[in-house]
């Protein structure tokens, strides 16, 4: 009995010992050397790596590119639950993952193993709900779209459509929505039950504000357009929190309801609400200056200061005085030029959400010892915005402009204007834009649809007479997560009112670069004056594809292909005039965007010679 109770106690001090040794070698936190995976059969080694946090020893670490890996505390429990989330997505929800570490031996690193025990996998069956509101169930009948049957039972797919159940009831008056499910399996076939319980139909009822100190709480309510007694909605009561925001007078803004716990009782029908700012100073002052240049000159200096109201007198009125100033430096030193503008926004004029902005512009000009002369210039615009829908607004801009000559005589000043394209502008410009992309910076699904019309002249008066369409439409669509498939198509077409030529050389179609037709220099791609250079086209066609993808980092790769041409009238539009160019690029996520790298080679080139070219830009093509 003593001798077995010795050997316990040997064994027993064995085991403490090993596992303070393995607790040290944890505690220095060990460099993973290897990671083995075993039994995966629906999921290859890449798939499971690419969930996992244990990153295993790649080529960018051998060449010392990349840090090495180790093994930090709880990584194989977090791994073992997101490869196990991953083969539950793919209907293997009897799936069991085990992750490990041991030492190795001579080195003393991490090894790590990944053992995978797949199980049957299941199919959607039958997919329904019920519950006690059948006006209810029939409109979120549509949320069931996604589980196909017949296809693998994605149990987050599963969760996603329960979640969407639950939106679909908040945004039609009934937030204390419970989904209760009920599975049930026939072999390999799981059916899913989705039980609502609609509890009462909420209404709005009072909306109180806090934290405001300068803003008018009238015009916070009209913002909100809350009306006591409306259906409560949870989408548009999250729009009304972006209104409060987009505004510009807060730096923070949250709705929350008075009572949340309370939409759990079936008896309640009326919902408070709390709107909490925080107000951003109503009044500012910036100066901003910086290193510019000149197409004429080799380095610039220019500098702005601006003093205004964001918020004035808490009417939510904005004004602004700007002084703007451009040097020649280094080469020389010289005054360039000077603009002074005052602008003005009235938010809600006459009693309408049409957000207005005036502003009056003056360029004294500068006088040189070259040119003696001095030419002047003041300019007013007024600009209208008008939101029809969450995705939708247009916008209308109207511009008047005068320009006078000092220090020429009466008798040149007409030549002057012509040779150097000043002319007096009265325009008026009309957009209509329709964007449904989630995500502006790095867009992955959705549309930007946009028309713009231009027309200067004719009964507005001024030097200049012509009329602009420009039509484009770019659609964004992901191919296979997370590779995206971006697409555009754009359309041009200027012309004067008498059918003329006589169209300001600044004011036509520029084709070729970074932005439109990759392969070609900036704005070289069209018409060409007696000297070869680009003098602009009438008539645009372009059309661009491009696959976007990460690469590794925040590094993602392009494929593309762009085609189009600038025509000088639809006379000279022909098919086999059309230019092509595809290549590739390089692109690094960036805060403020994506910055680009882009070979591109000509394919289809008629009258321009073959060429490839490199360009190196900031954001998206499109």
């Amino acid at each position: 009995m003593g001798v077995v109770a010795v050997c316990l106690f040997a064994h027993g001090a064995k085991a403490d010992e090993s596992a303070d040794a393995l607790r040290s070698w944890r505690r220095k936190r060990p460099e993973i050397v290897r990671v083995d995976v075993d039994g995966n059969r629906a999921l290859n080694d890449k798939g499971v790596f690419r969930v996992m946090q244990i990153r295993r020893p790649g080529f960018w670490s051998k060449l010392g590119l990349r840090g090495k890996a180790h093994l930090l505390t709880g990584a194989e429990e977090r791994d073992e639950l997101a490869i196990h989330r991953i083969y539950t997505q793919l209907g293997f929800w009897n799936a069991e993952v085990s992750v490990s570490a041991a030492p190795e031996p001579k080195t003393e690193g991490a090894l790590v193993t990944v053992f995978i025990t797949e199980g049957p996998k299941f199919y959607w069956g039958d997919i329904r709900v019920r519950g006690d509101d059948s006006a209810l169930v029939q409109r979120v009948n549509s949320s069931l779209e996604d589980l196909k049957r017949g296809a693998a039972a994605d149990s987050l797919l599963m969760e996603y459509t329960s979640s969407r159940i639950r939106s679909v009831c908040g945004d039609r008056g009934h937030p204390g929505a419970r989904i209760s499910l009920i599975l049930g399996r026939r072999r390999d076939t799981i059916d899913v039950v989705f039980e609502l319980h609609s509890g009462a139909e909420v209404h709005l009822g009072q909306l109180e504000i806090t934290g405001q100190k300068f803003t008018r709480e009238s015009l916070i309510r009209r913002e909100a357009y809350w009306e006591p007694g409306e259906l409560y909605s949870q989408k548009r009561l999250a729009w009304r929190q972006q209104d409060e925001y987009g505004t510009g007078y807060f730096s923070f803004v949250r709705l929350d309801p008075v009572s949340a716990d309370s939409l759990r009782d079936s008896g309640i029908d009326t919902l408070d609400f709390s709107l909490h700012v925080i107000e951003r100073k109503p009044s500012y002052i910036g100066v901003v200056t910086g290193a510019g240049q000149d197409p004429s000159r080799d380095l610039t200096w220019d500098y702005a200061f601006e003093w205004g109201s964001r918020n004035w007198r808490g009417t939510g009125r904005q004004w602004s005085l700007t002084a703007r100033s451009g040097f020649v430096v280094i080469t020389e030193w010289a005054v360039l030029h000077h603009q002074f503008s005052a602008k003005y926004t009235e938010p809600w004029p006459f009693g309408l959400h049409l957000p207005t902005t005036l502003t009056l512009s003056y360029e004294p000009g500068v006088r040189s010892a070259v040119q003696p002369y001095r030419v002047e210039r003041v300019e007013g615009e007024l600009d209208v915005t008008r939101r029809i829908q969450r995705t939708m607004r247009w916008t209308s801009s109207l511009t008047l402009e005068r320009v006078d000559i000092y220090g020429i005589p009466r008798d040149l000043r007409a030549s002057y204007l012509q040779e150097k394209g000043i002319s007096v502008k009265r325009r008026f410009r009309l957009a209509l834009e329709r964007d449904t992309r989630p995500n502006l910076f790095v867009p992955a699904t959705g549309a930007l649809t946009r028309a713009d019309l231009e027309y200067v002249g004719g009964l507005l008066g001024g030097a200049e007479d012509f009329y602009k369409v420009d039509l484009s439409w770019a659609r964004f669509q992901v191919v296979s997560a997370p590779t995206i498939f971006a697409s555009r198509v754009r359309f041009a077409w200027e012309n004067t009112h008498s059918g003329g030529e006589l169209i300001p050389t600044i004011d036509r179609y520029y084709l070729g670069g970074a932005n439109t037709i990759r392969g070609y220099a900036e704005n070289s791609v069209g018409p060409k004056d007696t000297t070869g250079l680009a003098s602009g086209g009438r008539v645009v066609l372009l059309g661009n594809a491009e696959l976007r993808a990460p690469l590794v980092y925040k590094f993602w790769f392009s494929l593309f292909a762009d085609g189009g041409n600038n025509f000088a009238s639809f006379q000279d539009l022909a098919l086999d005039k059309l230019l092509l160019s595809t290549g590739v690029g390089l692109m690094y996520m960036a805060p403020v965007g994506p910055l680009r790298l882009d070979y591109a080679r000509r394919v289809v080139h008629p009258g321009y010679s073959p060429s490839d070219r490199v360009h190196l830009s900031i954001l998206f093509a499109f």
